[in-house]
């Protein structure tokens, strides 16, 4: 069986704020939208917004709620080609970052910020790896 990830979609309470946000300030064209959902086009898994007043369609009403304030559930990784540029580019359209970006010890250099709902998304370029002989 083949797995691959296909979608990753956030909810979202303020839905236009949010699809304001990732189009205008960190620059993802719309690929999509329809009522109460917007899909970015970017490369890879695609990257979708969903308003909360619509998750109860998919999982019925008692498994609606909003996390506690604060909680993280995850985080969304987007790989670039380079974070320090992408970083510079998006401080300057007011992008909130948690700090400037640092080397990985899993091989990555990243930076995080936080939408204006508080979802953690991370900046990444992929740092070479060292030939290891033999291989």
């Amino acid at each position: 069986m083949l797995w691959y990830l296909g979608y990753v979609v956030l909810f979202v309470e303020d839905f236009e704020r949010l699809v304001a946000f990732y189009a205008d300030k960190v620059g993802f064209p719309v690929r999509l939208r329809a009522e109460g959902y917007v899909e970015f086009a970017i490369e890879g898994a695609k990257f979708a917004l969903l308003a909360r007043s619509r998750v109860s369609q998919l999982t019925g009403d008692a498994h609606a709620g909003r996390p506690a304030p604060g909680a993280h559930e995850g985080a969304v990784t987007i790989l670039v080609e380079d974070v320090d540029r992408v970083h510079r580019e998006l401080s300057a359209r007011g992008v909130p970052f948690l700090g400037t970006p640092q080397n990985r010890s899993w091989g990555q250099r990243t930076v995080l910020f936080h939408d204006p709902e508080g979802h953690l998304i991370e900046i990444a370029t992929n740092l070479p790896r060292a030939e290891r002989p033999g291989v």
